[in-house]
Formats: structure tokens, C-alpha cells, sequence
């Protein structure tokens, strides 16, 4: 692995160093650190690297500017190419010595938290990166289920938008993308479409199992672009119709109890596998369960990932979100379980 980062870097200067200014100025743009609001300490840093050089480079060239197409033979075949590399991750590691040492570059590489050591397992006793990189935390560092209605799904960076029309004007302006496309339950389309919506990025780096925002019964579990070639997550806004033809897992839980008079509150999490995300594992037989809230549903193997919140009915903001929710230039940086509504 340390191989592979390695390598990366220096493609990412050679790269830098022989294409037009205009696209080397895109590649460092998308790399620049991110303007982040932490919900759980109410502060604001703005040092949050977006992606690696090597990243950068090839997100930007191929999911952001698009520069070969969005549906041919050669970017289907770069995105075959790169899923499997990112599937090389699935190779044993040959000792607990090995073990170690990878999994501690591989946290260097991407920042992850190693003081204290947070997740369930000694770096020793990983099988593979894939093992690593679908890790949990250990129980005594496992974040706190908020008690608010909705909790955030995953540890993200969390962008809010007003309703579907909202998501589609600021966000989503260069493909044909369509909320009906997404594969959510028609007899509530018009009420996801009306109510806010969140967008959730998972990078690399991040602890990428999934777990459900509310308590409630799970009315539908499918999923969709089954066998889609996924495009990086990275870029919303760009020509890649992400919502509509990436692999992705549509689930939605409702609301065992309502107020009289009033429809239970349904939530539709949209689970969206990005470029080398070939596995995304949940549970086929949830339909029908009652699920509690934070409990986990889904896994992804290898890669970024995002996922989309719709609700069908309105949600109050928690107050340090509401003037910022607003401000499409700030991420929001939340943990698993942190309440994001009431």
C-alpha cells in the first residue's frame, strides 16, 4: 500500500507539471482545504484537506471536468480499471507484522485517527485494507445516539438544501437528473420533493458504515444500478448523474407512532457507492423490522461514498445548524448519530 501512494504522488506532480494551467489550476482548487463547521464543538476550521494530490488529479480530470465523456467504452473502462485497483485492497495480508505496518501508513496517508487507537480492533489483527477500511469503532468510542428526531447516518461532511428544486439549482446543474430516477417510493415523491434535503460525503478517510437517522418500521430496502460503472462521488455538481445512475441502496423507515390526525414521518436514505466501491452490504430482509435509530443498515468496501436524505413531511433544524444550513459554502462535519432535526 505505501507503494501505491507513493506512486500516486508523484503522478499527481507529473501531471501537475505538464498540463494547461487552467486544468492545473482546477486540480489545486479541488484540493485546497475545506471551510468546515463541526457541529459537535460549534467551531469552524478551515484546514480540511479534500482529497489527495493523486486524487485530485484523477477526480478532477475524469468526474469534474469530465474530460473523456460520462458514458463511454474508455471512462467505463478507466472506471473498471480503478475499481480494480481499489479491490487490490481485499488482498490478505500476510502477517500481523504486515498488518501493522500497513495499516499504519494507511492512516498516516489519510489522516485517520490513530491517538487514542478508536476502533475495535488492534492494526494487527486486520486481515486486509478492505477489513481495515470497513471498520467500527471500539464500544467504549462508539459516538452518542442523539435524542433528536433525525440523526445524521454516517460521519460526514453534510451540505442542507430547502427541497429537491434547491438541490437541482445550486447543486446539481450539469446532468439530467431526476428525483423521480432515484428509485424511491412514487406515492411520496412529491413530499421528498417539497421537503429539505441532505447531502452526505464520505471520504476515504472516514468510518463508512451507514446506521438509520429515526426509529421506526422498514417499508422498502432496494437496490438500484445494480450493475452500474459508479462515478466519483466527489462532484455533485458535475455531468456524472450521480443520485440517478450510481449504485446506490434505497431505504426507507417510518415512524411506528404519529401525532392523531397527522401520517407517520417517513425518511428515505439514499446510500450512493462512489468509483471503486464495487460492495455495498446491508441486510435484504430488513422490510417489515422495526430498526432502531443508529442502528446499522449498510457497509461499504473500498472508495468514497455519499448518501441523500429526504424526509416527507417539514423537520426543524437543530439551532447551530440553522443559520449555517443556508451557507452552501461550508461543510458540515458531523459523526454518526449527532442530531441533525427535531
Amino acid at each position: 500500500m505505501p507503494n501505491f501512494f507513493a506512486w500516486g504522488d508523484c503522478l499527481a506532480r507529473f501531471f501537475l507539471a505538464i498540463l494547461p494551467r487552467r486544468v492545473a489550476d482546477r486540480i489545486e482548487q479541488n484540493t485546497s482545504p475545506l471551510h468546515v463547521y463541526v457541529l459537535r464543538s460549534d467551531s469552524t476550521r478551515r484546514d480540511e484537506p479534500r482529497m489527495t494530490p493523486f486524487e485530485g488529479v484523477f477526480a478532477t480530470l475524469l468526474f469534474d471536468l469530465a474530460l473523456f465523456g460520462t458514458s463511454n467504452v474508455l471512462i467505463n473502462a478507466l472506471i473498471a480499471l480503478f475499481t480494480t485497483l481499489q479491490n487490490s485492497w481485499d488482498r490478505p495480508f500476510r502477517s500481523a507484522g504486515e498488518a501493522e505496518d500497513k495499516v499504519t501508513e494507511f492512516c498516516r496517508r489519510l489522516d485517520i485517527q490513530q491517538v487514542p487507537w478508536i476502533w475495535e480492533r488492534p492494526r494487527r489483527e486486520y486481515g486486509s485494507l478492505n477489513d481495515f477500511f470497513s471498520r467500527t469503532y471500539a464500544p467504549d468510542h462508539f459516538p452518542k445516539i442523539g435524542e433528536g428526531k433525525l440523526v445524521s447516518p454516517a460521519c460526514c461532511k453534510l451540505q442542507c438544501y430547502d427541497g429537491d428544486d434547491a438541490l437541482r439549482s445550486i447543486l446539481i446543474k450539469g446532468c439530467r437528473y431526476d428525483i423521480a430516477r432515484i428509485g424511491l417510493p412514487v406515492e411520496d415523491l412529491e413530499k421528498y420533493r417539497t421537503n429539505r434535503v441532505y447531502l452526505g460525503y464520505l471520504s476515504p478517510k472516514d468510518y463508512h458504515r451507514v446506521h438509520a437517522p429515526i426509529a421506526g418500521r422498514c417499508v422498502h430496502c432496494k437496490l438500484e444500478g445494480v450493475d452500474a460503472p459508479s462515478a466519483s462521488v466527489k462532484f455533485f455538481g458535475g455531468k456524472f448523474n450521480l443520485l440517478n445512475e450510481n449504485k446506490r441502496l434505497v431505504l426507507v423507515v417510518e415512524e411506528e407512532e404519529a401525532k392523531e390526525g397527522e401520517e407517520p414521518l417517513r425518511v428515505a436514505l439514499v446510500i450512493v457507492g462512489g468509483v471503486g466501491v464495487n460492495t455495498i452490504t446491508y441486510d435484504d430482509g430488513m422490510v417489515g423490522r422495526r430498526i432502531e435509530k443508529g442502528q446499522e443498515v449498510s457497509t461499504f468496501r473500498a472508495g468514497g461514498s455519499a448518501f441523500a436524505l429526504f424526509s416527507t413531511r417539514p423537520l426543524e433544524l437543530v439551532e447551530p445548524l440553522k443559520e449555517r444550513a443556508a451557507d452552501h459554502g461550508v461543510h458540515l462535519e458531523v459523526l454518526v448519530g449527532e442530531t441533525l432535526a427535531n
